[in-house]
């Protein structure tokens, strides 16, 4: 049977190749729906953007791409149990680049796309506005598009790490420049904790900026407490990096790694638990792209009426200098 079975396959794959026929298919057009990216923070300001779902199949140069950003919203407000406070919008078109630093920074929208096409957010900015506080809940109401969205996120109680530090990767022989940062958390003993972890290198890259503009979390930054409810333990994250990053060190053999010499903030924020989910869920739906082995994912949005996330982050902050 084995002298007989390339015979076999092959007159298989002559059959197939005779059975060829182009097929058409038609996706059907769902219409698009409002997707909401929003979050509030403890001690920061509410920021909210939205945008529209596009078909699978429409353009992808500049003016696509600006189109996918709604610039304007009957409502978006947030009821913090006290008072329902309006939010302003911002628009990049016309704000000085000192300001669009700040702005790529707050929204992680790349500071090339604010500069060059009209990005809109809604935030808070009045003196005494509103500002994010651990333990409270926040209500998002958004009218945009002919659709209403509401969420509801709390703001957790902060988590900190005991430490977090450097460490070399030797993943490589004489490997003595880059790594991963470490963290050791003491998880509290009520099971149902959330985390997700950022990183922002503030250090100067080549081109005499920080070579981070904003806080990054890598794919599968947010994890739960379901396997280490109580303990305390150590972990370490790698690198993450925007997407389609042109960046020489996301497209080299430093991707994913930290370098002796880099000075980074680390931000651990607890969050909850329907937030857990959307990442992870965005995670895996990221990753299982292209794999014809995986099994397709629903990103788990927690937005009624649309897509998307509202998050409450429960953020702590500390600096690691990158010298083992």
């Amino acid at each position: 049977m084995r002298r007989h079975l390339p015979i076999a396959l092959l007159s298989a794959a002559i059959l197939l190749a005779g059975c060829e026929k182009e097929i058409t298919v038609e996706l059907p057009d769902t219409g698009a729906k409002v997707v909401v990216e929003g979050s509030i923070e403890n001690g920061q300001r509410p920021i909210v953007l939205l945008t529209r779902t596009q078909s699978y199949f429409a353009p992808t140069n500049l003016a696509a791409i600006a189109a996918v950003f709604i610039s304007d919203a009957d409502t978006v407000t947030v009821d913090d149990g006290t008072t329902v406070h309006g939010l302003d919008r911002i628009c990049s078109a016309g704000l000085p680049d000192s300001v669009l630093v700040l702005a790529s920074a707050a929204t992680g929208i790349d500071i090339n796309l604010l500069r060059a096409a009209n990005i809109c957010a809604w935030t808070s900015t009045a003196p005494d506005g509103l500002v994010g506080e651990p333990g409270r809940t926040y209500r998002l109401r958004v009218v945009a598009d002919g659709h209403e969205l509401t969420a509801v996120t709390t703001i957790p109680q902060v988590a900190p790490l005991d430490s977090a530090w450097f460490r070399l990767a030797n993943e490589r022989p004489n490997d003595d420049s880059l790594g991963f940062i470490w963290g050791r958390l003491s998880d509290p003993d009520t099971i149902g904790n959330a985390y997700r972890w950022f990183a922002r290198r503030i250090n100067l890259g080549s081109n005499g900026r920080p070579k981070d503009d904003r806080f990054i979390s890598p794919l599968f930054g947010a994890f739960e407490d379901r396997y280490v409810n109580g303990l305390t333990f150590d972990f370490d994250y790698n690198r993450g990096n925007v997407a389609f990053s042109g960046a020489e060190d996301d497209n080299n053999e430093e991707s994913g790694y930290f370098k002796r010499g880099d000075t980074v903030v680390v931000k651990f924020a607890s969050i909850g638990q329907a937030e857990y989910r959307f990442f992870n869920s965005y995670s895996i739906n990221v990753t299982s792209q292209g794999d014809a082995f995986s099994n397709p994912s629903n990103v788990r949005s927690n937005i009624n009426g649309g897509l998307g996330i509202w998050v409450g982050y429960a953020s702590w902050l500390d600096t690691v200098v990158c010298a083992p």
